[in-house]
């Protein structure tokens, strides 16, 4: 099931690409469940994927709190990454992108050499303030794809009403595109990247 940034990619992955032209580090941008929804450098390989190793962001998730981390590979949030005490990564800020009151996903700023590292040093505080800025830009963008997709919706409500009614829409859509095919069920789970129990599971929920 895509969640709300990976309904919005191609602005994410725009925002991904004018942050790291301005800030001069690799950027990437994860969903509330990991996913690599953008990136740039080498966070362009693998979007759509569930990021390996992905201890910092989960912290981010869970605390609702931005993280700057000097030494990522020697962390004590890094202590069960397979990198650990070897990660390719110099310095890392992760910034929670925040939407009615909920985690919808995270933006990472990442320096990989001595360079990027030097600047990210020297220009810390501003680099804060910046990706401060661009969590807010990508609140906006997920906020107008809400109210357009749900133009009576009350603003106010809880997100997660929005999107189960989003859910409910994209899981009827891909059932519906397969008829009355044999296996139909099978073939919707994967292309909805969830387990045929869960589609089930959601199939009752939502009387489908």
């Amino acid at each position: 099931m895509e969640s709300l940034l990976q309904q919005i990619q191609p602005v994410v992955q725009k925002t991904a690409q004018a942050i790291a032209e301005v800030v001069g580090v690799e950027v990437e941008v994860a969903d509330g469940k990991c996913v690599r929804i953008a990136g740039t450098g080498a966070y362009s390989q693998n979007v759509g994927q569930l990021i390996q190793g992905n201890f910092i962001y989960k912290h981010v998730i869970a605390t609702q709190q931005l993280i700057v981390i000097d030494q990522p590979g020697q962390h004590p949030l890094c202590r069960d990454c397979a990198y650990y005490l070897q990660c390719p990564e110099c310095a890392e800020i992760a910034m929670p992108v925040m939407l009615r009151g909920q985690i919808i996903g995270v933006i990472g700023l990442v320096s990989f050499n001595e360079q990027q590292t030097r600047y990210f040093t020297e220009n810390r505080s501003w680099m804060i303030q910046f990706i401060e800025k661009m969590a807010e830009l990508l609140t906006s963008s997920a906020e107008r794809f809400l109210i357009a997709t749900f133009p009576k919706a009350d603003p106010k409500a809880d997100i997660s009403l929005n999107l189960a009614v989003l859910e409910k829409a994209t899981i009827k859509k891909v059932l519906d595109s397969f008829g009355d095919e044999v296996g139909k069920a099978a073939k919707a789970a994967k292309i909805l990247g969830i387990s045929r129990a869960t589609l089930y599971r959601k199939i009752q929920e939502y009387h489908l």
